[in-house]
C-alpha cells in the first residue's frame, strides 16, 4: 500500500512539475496530489473538485484514484471504494488498488467483501503475512473458524519468522477454549518478539476474560518478574489471586503494586484490611492524599477491627471535612457511638439520616439502645 502511494505521488509530482505548453493552467489534479501528500485532504478535495474533466484526454482513471485516497484519509470508507471503483472502470489496472479497497471495506466490517478484494488484489494480496493476517481475520469475523486457522497455519509456513501470526492465533484459541494451546503460542510469541506490559496485559487479559485463571497466572507471573517495576501488572496479577480467593496473596501484591505506583495506595489499603492486616492497612491509608478518602477508608479500617473508640474520635473530623453529608458515614458514626454505649450522641445522627435502607437500620439499632437501657443484660453490643 505504501509504495502504491508513493508511486502515486511521484507520478502526480512529475504532472504538477511539467508546464503546459501554451497556458498557465493550474493542473488541479496534480495539485490535489500535493495537498494530500502534506496531509491537506479538505484542500485537496476542493482542489479536485476545481478540475475541468471536459477536457480531451482527461485522465479519469488518476481524478478518481486520488478521490479515492483523499476520501480513505477522511474516513469516508463507502464513498472512496465508489470512487476507487470508477476509477478501474476507467482502466486502472494497479492491483494495489484492491488492497485499498479491502482496506476500506474491513472498517466498514464488511468482511465477505474484504476478502473479495483480496482475491481480485491477485499476487500482491499474499506478499505480505499482514494481508494474509487480515484475511484470517475476515473468516472468524464470519465464523469460518476452520478457514481462518488454516489460513494462519499456511502464513506461518510460508513466513515463518512472522510472530505476529501467534498472537493472532492466541486470541482464537482461547475463543474455542484451546488453553494450553493458546498458551503454548503466547510463550512461543514471547520468546521471540519484545512484547510491552501492555501486550502481557492483552494476553493475561484474555485468559482470565476467558476463565483460564491458571494459564492467566502462569503469564501474569511471568510478566511480573519481567518488569519488576510495573505496577499495572502487579495489579492484574493481584486481581487473579483475588479470583482464587487467596486474599493474602492479593493484599500483598497490592502493597507491592502500591510501592510502584502511589496510584495504588487506596486498594493497597482495601486488600490489606480485607487480608484482616490492620496496622499495615492504616500505614497505607495515612499515605493518602485526598482527605475526604482518607477518613471514609479509615472509618471502614476501624469498624472491621472493632475500634470503635477511634471512630468517634474522628467525629469533629468527619464534621470539618463534609464527609457526613455522605449518610453510610453517618450511620458508622452512629454505629460506633451506639457501640461504646453513648447512645445519645448515636440517636443525634440516626435522625439525620434520611434514606429508607439506612432507615430501616436505624431503627434496629434504637431497639437495641432501648433494650439496653431497660434491660442491660438483654443488650446487644
Amino acid at each position: 500500500m505504501k509504495l502504491f502511494f508513493i508511486l502515486l505521488t511521484a507520478l502526480q509530482l512529475t504532472i504538477f512539475a511539467a508546464e503546459k505548453s501554451n497556458s498557465d493552467e493550474i493542473d488541479h489534479v496534480a495539485l490535489a496530489a500535493l495537498l494530500m501528500k502534506d496531509g491537506h485532504y479538505a484542500r485537496a478535495a476542493e482542489t479536485l473538485n476545481e478540475a475541468d474533466t471536459t477536457q480531451k484526454d482527461f485522465d479519469f482513471v488518476l481524478y478518481y484514484t486520488i478521490k479515492g485516497l483523499i476520501f480513505t484519509k477522511q474516513q469516508l470508507y463507502t464513498v472512496a471504494n465508489e470512487q476507487f471503483y470508477k476509477a478501474i472502470e476507467s482502466g486502472q489496472t494497479e492491483p494495489t488498488i484492491y488492497l485499498y479497497i479491502a482496506q476500506n471495506n474491513f472498517k466498514l466490517r464488511d468482511y465477505e467483501a474484504t476478502i473479495d478484494a483480496l482475491d481480485k488484489a491477485g499476487d500482491v494480496a499474499t506478499a505480505k503475512p499482514k494481508l494474509l493476517t487480515l484475511r484470517a481475520e475476515c473468516h472468524w469475523k464470519l465464523e469460518q473458524k476452520t478457514e481462518a486457522l488454516d489460513t494462519l497455519a499456511k502464513t506461518l509456513k510460508r513466513f515463518p519468522e512472522y510472530y505476529g501470526i501467534y498472537k493472532q492465533r492466541f486470541n482464537y484459541f482461547v475463543e474455542l477454549e484451546l488453553y494450553q494451546s493458546a498458551l503454548e503460542d503466547a510463550e512461543i510469541y514471547f520468546a521471540n518478539e519484545k512484547p510491552n506490559v501492555k501486550t502481557y496485559l492483552s494476553f493475561i487479559g484474555a485468559f482470565r476474560k476467558s476463565g483460564a485463571t491458571s494459564k492467566a497466572t502462569i503469564l501474569a507471573e511471568e510478566g511480573n518478574l519481567k518488569f519488576l517495576d510495573n505496577a499495572d501488572i502487579t495489579v492484574m496479577l493481584a486481581h487473579l489471586y483475588l479470583d482464587q480467593e487467596m486474599i493474602q496473596t492479593a493484599a500483598n501484591l497490592f502493597d507491592q503494586a502500591s510501592i510502584e505506583d502511589a496510584k495504588y495506595t487506596k486498594e493497597a489499603s482495601e486488600m490489606l484490611r480485607r487480608a484482616r492486616e490492620f496496622t499495615l492497612a492504616l500505614y497505607k491509608n495515612a499515605q493518602l492524599n485526598d482527605t475526604k478518602e482518607k477518613y471514609k477508608q479509615r472509618i471502614a479500617i476501624y469498624l472491621e477491627f472493632g475500634e470503635y473508640e477511634r471512630v468517634v474520635a474522628t467525629d469533629s473530623a468527619l464534621e470539618r471535612s463534609g464527609l457526613l453529608e455522605d449518610e453510610n458515614i453517618r450511620y458508622a458514626l452512629a454505629y460506633a457511638y451506639y457501640m461504646t454505649s453513648d447512645f445519645e450522641k448515636s440517636e443525634a445522627q440516626l435522625r439525620e439520616l434520611t434514606r429508607p435502607d439506612l432507615f430501616e437500620k436505624a431503627t434496629e439499632l434504637r431497639k437495641n439502645m432501648e433494650k439496653c437501657q431497660n434491660n442491660s443484660w438483654e443488650c446487644e453490643l
